[in-house]
């Protein structure tokens, strides 16, 4: 398993579920999924409430068009900053990565001509994205963790990309999933996703991504991996870190009852790991938490390096 800093936590007395999963002993890799097909909706923070999706402020007909969208298969997220350089709403599409900005009696047929032929959307003027989102988490009216520790870091990462001069494009964002594994960043078009991230991370997260590389310290995994080939490809990453993390290529070669092995070609490398599975109880959101629910059973995924060796045949 790759070294990762968890939030000092005190396990007897657990506050907040971050703090009660870090505990736990609760590992990041294996927890990377995340919709490719994603709508993000600009919309004021302060109307935000539980849901990822909708909001105070939203009419009948906007409520029923992100049902549709959601019935077709797409995610949908708000996101908001301040200040904000517009004056209506702005809408990305994902895996498309275009911005189409709008006034707001138009968001119900953006939303409806979604997903039909790109033509549809050309009178709504798309434009392709110019930078990477980078969405920080910071929905406390979901879980607590997200604004306790999902702010400082948008803070952190926003006040990062200025002086890099824009390269990124940062928001504040409902939420992501893995509310216990705060502060959750999602970057996109890349659909790389993080956890446990905390301000000092920013710097070197924005310039692992600006290389196209995952930031492997509070990396949770390939979102197109299922969780045992997560752990794989997180694990080997940090064995051969110091050689670059260029595009990883994750193969399973079988293994034995529930135990698995994979080979990662990584960095011009061949990685080989095995991972078992394991179980850690904690909780999933800082409601279960405060009513005192049941500990969460969870399944997680424990990678052992076998070897590192040149590239080549991973089966040999």
């Amino acid at each position: 398993m790759t070294a990762e800093t968890p939030i000092a936590a005190d396990p007897s007395a657990p506050a907040f579920c971050t703090e009660h999963s870090a505990a736990a002993g609760e590992p990041l890799a294996g927890w990377g999924a995340h919709d490719a097909a994603t709508v993000l909706i600009r919309w004021p923070k302060a109307k935000w409430r539980h849901s990822l999706r909708i909001a105070g402020g939203m009419d009948g007909g906007v409520r029923a068009a992100i049902a549709r969208v959601v019935a077709a298969g797409r995610r949908v997220n708000l996101i908001d900053r301040k200040p904000y350089d517009g004056d209506g709403i702005a809408v990305f599409l994902m895996p498309e990565a275009v911005r189409i900005d709008i006034a707001a009696a138009e968001l119900p047929a953006v939303l409806d001509a979604v997903g039909g032929e790109p033509s549809r959307l050309d009178r709504f003027r798309p434009v392709p994205v110019a930078a990477p989102l980078v969405l920080c988490c910071t929905h406390g009216k979901h879980d607590r963790c997200c604004a306790k520790w999902g702010f400082a870091l948008y803070k952190a990462v926003a006040a990062e990309a200025e002086a890099r001069g824009q390269d990124f494009d940062v928001w504040e964002c409902t939420h992501l999933g893995g509310c216990r594994l705060a502060a959750g960043l999602l970057v996109l078009p890349a659909l790389r996703k993080y956890g446990r991230l905390v301000p000092a991370d920013a710097a070197s997260l924005l310039a692992a991504e600006a290389r196209g590389h995952p930031y492997v310290p509070r990396y949770r995994g390939a979102s197109t991996l299922n969780p045992a080939a997560q752990a794989a490809e997180v694990a080997a990453l940090g064995a051969v870190a110091p050689a670059g993390c260029y595009s990883p290529q994750v193969a399973e070669l079988g293994g034995t009852g529930r135990a698995r092995r994979f080979a990662v070609t990584v960095g011009g490398r061949v990685v080989q790991v095995a991972c078992r599975p394991g179980q850690v109880r904690s909780y999933g959101a800082c409601d279960d938490l405060r009513a005192a629910k049941p500990l969460e059973a969870k399944e997680i995924w424990q990678a052992e390096i076998l070897s590192v060796g040149p590239g080549g045949d991973p089966a040999r």
